[in-house]
């Protein structure tokens, strides 16, 4: 088995100019990973917990010192020379130090940190590419579906949309080349759109341009336009996503969402649910993620119910990554899809534990990056290795969001069996 001979971390900064945790952890003194952690701003509230300095002079409280600590005086002397056969079994090892329910003693961001480094110098030990870690029972390879955020709202973008991510979704392709040259010439010709209209081209935090629109529908309209211009056939080649984060909308049990014609700014759950029948029926949306508060049950199953067999319901703050929060949306048949972001739970394992479960109660699975993200590809080789079906990194624009398409890009060239999913990523 290989022994963990050093560990070691630093500061860094992610996409944001905020600080986060670069992780080395070398086995049998030669076989280095290094990771790195990204960070949320449109966090659940159900999220393990991430840990920071709180010291408002240094970074206004965002430095990571404090967890730097925690690898070098609590973690790294329970684990050199220690020996490890797999990535559960480490996780396990992390999880008991911890010793908290929600990693909230040593944070979700530390340990997450060292198991993604451990992923990486395992996979380097074995002599294998990383997206062969998670599963080795897999033998084909499928390429998942970018779904691709061009215009940006919500918490990503102030003086914008109430939603927060309108994203382009390349179904209707044979390989992954065609869909990303498809998206590359959507995003191109909603620049030179905005440009001729003498609107801002500035981007938020995905790299998806800042929504110039207050009305939430208009957006639609911008991207229909900018698809038929591109010389693509919208819902045939190309799809539309929706990232609500309605958690962030709620307010005394109304929604902030500004509708066409209505000059109320906060409307009741049924009245959103009608607005995204509405949508579904008159624009070619295949995906809807976060369309109700984190804890409203009752509304999510409502969607689920009208809607779930023609797109997909996808759960972030709803599921936070959580087998039980996953068990509970099958129980109440709450939603579809499963939205999958490892610092939500805090190590690899518990991270497959999640997709596994999903994919057994026959979910679709979606691989997430962090709106506060960083240049590592992690998530790119764990879409590929755990067969989910798509991929959301953002705009095809800044490099933290572009690093995971070209991942991907790059694993096709290494093993020439991988075949894109396409309109097959979508099971309803």
């Amino acid at each position: 088995m290989p022994k963990i001979t050093d560990i070691n971390s630093i500061q860094v900064l992610d996409s944001r100019g905020t600080p986060t945790i670069r992780a080395f952890l070398t086995l049998d003194n030669k076989f280095t990973g290094i990771a790195t952690v990204p960070s949320g701003a449109s966090t659940g509230k159900y999220e393990s917990v991430e840990i920071r300095d709180g010291n408002k002079n240094y970074f206004n409280g965002k430095g990571v010192l404090t967890n730097i600590d925690i690898i070098e005086n609590k973690l790294k002397p329970q684990m050199i020379k220690s020996e490890f056969e797999s990535i559960a079994q480490f996780d396990e090892l992390l999880i008991s130090l911890d010793n908290s329910p929600n990693k909230s003693n040593f944070g979700a961001n530390t340990l997450l940190s060292l198991s993604m480094s451990f992923s990486k110098a395992l996979a380097l030990s074995e002599n294998i590419e990383l997206y062969e870690i998670f599963d080795p029972e897999i033998s084909a390879y499928n390429i998942p579906v970018p779904m691709m955020n061009i215009l940006n709202g919500g918490k990503h973008a102030t003086l914008s949309s109430d939603i927060q991510e309108y994203m382009i979704i390349p179904l209707g392709f044979e390989n992954y080349s065609e869909a990303i040259n498809c998206c590359v010439k959507i995003y191109w010709t909603l620049k030179s759109f905005l440009e001729s209209k003498g609107k801002s081209t500035s981007v938020g935090d995905e790299g998806g341009f800042i929504s110039p629109y207050h009305n939430n529908e208009d957006p639609l309209k911008l991207i229909m336009h900018c698809i038929e211009k591109a010389g693509y056939l919208a819902g045939k080649e190309v799809f539309i996503g929706l990232d609500v984060a309605a958690s962030e909308l709620i307010s005394n049990e109304k929604y902030k969402i500004s509708l066409p014609n209505s000059k109320e700014n906060y409307i009741s759950a049924d009245n959103l649910l009608s607005f995204y029948s509405y949508l579904v029926d008159n624009y070619p949306i295949i995906s809807i993620e976060d369309p109700f508060d984190q804890d409203d049950w009752e509304y999510w199953t409502k969607i689920n119910n009208k809607l779930g067999s023609k797109i997909q319901i996808v759960g972030d703050d709803l599921l936070v990554t959580s087998v039980n929060k996953i068990q509970k949306s099958i129980d109440l048949n709450s939603s579809n899809t499963v939205l999958i972001k490892p610092n939500q739970i805090g190590t690899v394992s518990e991270t497959l534990n999640a997709i596994n479960f999903a994919h057994n109660n026959q979910l679709n699975s979606i691989i997430s990056h962090r709106s506060g993200d960083t240049e590592d590809n992690f998530i790119a080789d764990l879409a590929v290795g755990t067969k989910s079906t798509q991929i959301k990194s953002g705009a095809p624009s800044r490099s933290e969001r572009t690093s995971k398409y070209n991942r991907i890009t790059e694993i096709q060239m290494i093993n020439k069996n991988t075949k894109y999913l396409g309109k097959n990523s979508i099971r309803l």
